[in-house]
């Protein structure tokens, strides 16, 4: 497996097949951005789950949270194209 692969939707190094959706070294997702089923979850839900990371990880108030994370989902290939 690629140790530098990262998930398309929020941007997690996936270096184990741990990370990755139900454990498919083949899903490009992380299992934060997966419903049990292996489905993406809503934009909103992992943007939010993102958020809240953000600011517990950085100590960050959630205006700069936001802005960090529209930002870094707006290069991810699952969000290419979406507002």
């Amino acid at each position: 497996m690629n140790a530098s692969q990262r998930c398309e939707a929020c941007g997690m190094p996936m270096s184990q097949v741990s990370q990755h959706a139900n454990g498919d070294a083949a899903s490009r997702y992380c299992l934060y951005c997966t419903t049990p089923a292996g489905d993406l979850k809503p934009r909103d839900e992992i943007r939010e789950g993102m958020i809240q990371y953000m600011m517990s990880l950085e100590n960050w108030a959630r205006t700069q949270a936001e802005t960090a994370v529209d930002q870094q989902m707006r290069s991810l290939p699952a969000w290419q194209g979406a507002a």
